[in-house]
């Protein structure tokens, strides 16, 4: 059993996993930037520590800080909660060489599939259909124009990295393309420290089989 788990994340899944912490009988280390100084998570774990600024890239995206504080303060783990670096493979890795226990999958698995256009590359190659969709991050809005055309509007732009709903935008027009291209980088860089964006087909309408 753990003895202190730090949790790298905030508001309301960190306050969840203080919870836990409480019912399992094992310490719960909160972190908090500027802007949750005050915060019920702060304020509910054994122990908080200031992690830095209130931008998320300053704070609870900054891996080095993150992973040296849970080495000073003696956890035994790091919790990621959700979003954030729950499903960042070189977090993980870094934290599996550090001594510390990660709260979730391997560093391995989450190669395979945190990355959501890896993940499709992967079912892609042993033949599990896939919705339509780019394979790579588009790198431009002529290049992301140009294969929704060819899958047909409406399409959904993702954040490879994205999660809990993140870093989504549903495109219906070309003339909509481009700010909801930048729009969702810019939303997939603050969210996951990376802006790197695909395409799928928007499902309007399932069918059943």
């Amino acid at each position: 059993m753990f003895k202190k788990i730090l949790i790298a994340n905030r508001g309301e899944i960190a306050v969840r996993i203080i919870k836990a912490c409480r019912e399992l009988g094992i310490k719960s280390a909160a972190i908090y930037s500027d802007a949750d100084l005050s915060s019920l998570h702060t304020r509910m774990a054994d122990e908080a520590y200031y992690i830095g600024a209130s931008a998320a890239s300053e704070s609870y995206l900054n891996k080095n800080k993150i992973i040296e504080l849970a080495k000073n303060i003696g956890a035994d783990a790091i919790h990621p909660g959700y979003g954030f670096f729950s499903e960042n493979a070189s977090f993980i890795e870094d934290i599996e060489k550090s001594g510390i226990t990660f709260i979730g999958p391997s560093s391995k698995s989450v190669k395979m599939m945190g990355s959501k256009t890896a993940a499709r590359t992967l079912m892609s190659t042993n033949n599990v259909p896939v919705v339509p969709g780019t394979l790579d991050a588009i790198k431009s809005v002529d290049e992301g124009i140009s294969f929704s055309e060819k899958i047909g509007f409406p399409v959904l732009l993702k954040a490879s990295a994205g999660g809990g709903g993140k870093g989504m935008r549903k495109v219906t027009t070309k003339e909509d393309f481009q700010s909801a291209f930048e729009s969702t980088k810019r939303e997939a860089l603050k969210s996951f420290a990376n802006d790197e964006v695909y395409i799928e087909k928007f499902i309007e309408k399932s069918e059943a089989y």
